[in-house]
């Protein structure tokens, strides 16, 4: 039924709630002190809806504000919204799939199947600012060097001139179709980087105000906000001509220089509520929706885009273990993306986004080597930062068995990838989405890769093995050892070990 603006809603005995920002995996299910705004999604991806273990579910088809106190959610919705309360679905998946089925049902498209079947390579940490033809394709020829697969190639920030001139730089690419061709060659597709931006007084920004086709404020100047990189116009999404012009550039790419597909970063509605925009949101679905005839897509920030089929990276990580945004936050916000509809979902960088640590006294070689082994049964996996010049000959070893694992379980993705583009079942899936009611709604450092295969990586520093929590069933683990359960196991991890086991029978 349909409610007013503020809900009040008591809690179920032995009920479990999750939903909303998927930055927020790591405090799902939510517990007494529990809060946030669905306005601002802390740069990844949301949905206006939450979803419980008993069935129930919470829908509005606007952002509202969440707090959890005292056995009851109290919700908060724009008066012109309204929020939905729902129920009689029995369980996580069996609401799951009925919020699917009702508001975001799958088409049968899908993300390009190589985002699945081999790792990708992003540049940002070895190249940041300064990507050049000789540093791209020697990050690429050191990748086969060293004996790791061949995937996707993403060249990231200021490929190009100035924000919003999408051409390669003309000083540090002399010959960027030859550069693509042979990366093709060497068995790589290629992505670029690009933000919704464009910078002040450019050339392009001076052509692109002069037809309109920038945000603009009250007074009628462009807008100008801040974002991570300075100070910006934005293309105003919403306008078809502005779209087109886009489409143009990004045809031009493909056709002239062989471009494979795009790394669509920014579109965060944050930012176009600081332009002043009344419906920020509006621009983070329109800057999703431009994403969709490009197979080969990847992007971080999200509203309203579940089912939709669209690469979701996790945003940006720390080098560390703990924390909101360290290794341990890595399962649970990809748990949380697949209850919200994202089922391609992608983690951060292998060893995290921030580049400052990377060659520092702050670098921890055991924990690159588990990110990667965490990420290798991911849907997908990235690497950034590169393990043949940061890491020892052991750890190296430990990380290139982690690729060459994700490479050999491609197929297996890739046949859950397309099932997920036709029922809407995510790819990564909890404990409690499989074997519902069982106790296992607050196990979040381990997951199923479809039905069958569980994975429970090592996440703590110094640790040798760890404890497994096995759902019913007889479980054949990596090393061959037959395991039983319900039971609660440890298992020894070295360092050179993801533990994994198949359900048999």
């Amino acid at each position: 039924m349909t409610l007013g603006a503020t809900v009040r809603l008591p809690i179920e005995d032995g009920e479990y709630w999750w939903g909303g920002a998927t930055a927020d995996g790591i405090e799902m299910p939510f517990t007494d002190g529990y809060r946030a705004d669905l306005r601002d999604l802390g740069g990844n991806q949301g949905m206006p809806m939450l979803l419980s273990s008993k069935g129930r579910y919470i829908w509005s088809d606007r952002p509202f504000a969440i707090e959890m106190a005292g056995g009851e959610l109290l919700l908060r919705a724009d008066v012109s919204a309204g929020i939905i309360v729902g129920g009689g679905h029995g369980d996580l998946p069996g609401v799951y799939r009925q919020l699917a089925e009702d508001r975001f049902p799958p088409d049968g498209r899908m993300p390009d199947p190589l985002l699945f079947t081999a790792p990708q390579y992003n540049l940002w940490i070895e190249t940041l600012f300064e990507p050049t033809q000789q540093n791209v394709l020697g990050y690429a020829q050191a990748v086969l060097d060293h004996g790791f697969p061949p995937g996707i190639l993403m060249i990231d920030d200021r490929w190009h001139e100035e924000y919003g001139q999408w051409t390669f730089h003309t000083g540090r690419f002399p010959d960027p179709a030859a550069m693509v061709a042979r990366l093709h060659e060497m068995g790589f597709k290629v992505m670029l980087w690009l933000v919704p931006y464009v910078t002040p007084d450019s050339q392009v920004f001076r052509r692109l105000r002069d037809d309109g086709l920038l945000i603009r404020d009250r007074r009628g100047r462009p807008a100008i906000g801040e974002w991570w990189n300075g100070f910006g116009a934005a293309l105003d999404l919403l306008k078809p001509d502005a779209l087109r012009w886009l489409s143009g550039e990004l045809r031009r790419l493909r056709q002239d220089i062989g471009v494979d597909g795009f790394k669509f970063d920014g579109g965060e509605a944050a930012f176009y509520a600081d332009l002043g925009c009344p419906d920020p949101q509006a621009y983070t679905i329109a800057w999703n929706r431009f994403g969709l005839p490009y197979p080969l897509n990847e992007f971080r920030d999200a509203w309203l885009a579940a089912g939709l089929p669209l690469a979701q990276r996790q945003r940006d990580k720390h080098h560390a273990w703990e924390g909101r945004d360290g290794l341990a936050s890595l399962i649970p916000n990809a748990l949380a993306q697949a209850l919200t509809g994202h089922a391609y979902t992608c983690p951060d960088m292998i060893g995290g986004g921030e580049y400052q640590s990377f060659g520092s006294a702050d670098f921890d070689p055991e924990l690159f080597v588990r990110y990667a082994q965490a990420s290798a049964l991911f849907p997908m996996m990235q690497f950034s930062a590169a393990p043949w010049r940061l890491l020892p000959a052991e750890h190296l070893e430990h990380c290139r068995s982690a690729a060459t694992l994700h490479e050999r379980f491609g197929p297996e993705i890739l046949a859950l990838a397309k099932d997920s583009s036709r029922t809407g079942d995510p790819i990564m899936r909890s404990l409690e989405f499989a074997f519902p009611g069982q106790g296992y709604e607050r196990v979040i450092d381990q997951f199923l890769l479809g039905p069958d295969l569980l994975v429970a990586p090592v996440l703590v520093k110094g640790a040798t093995s760890r404890d497994v929590t096995l759902p019913p069933g007889v479980w054949q683990a990596d090393d061959g050892a037959l395991l039983h359960g319900p039971d609660v196991v440890t298992v020894s991890a070295p360092l050179s070990r993801l533990p994994w086991f198949r359900r048999q029978g």
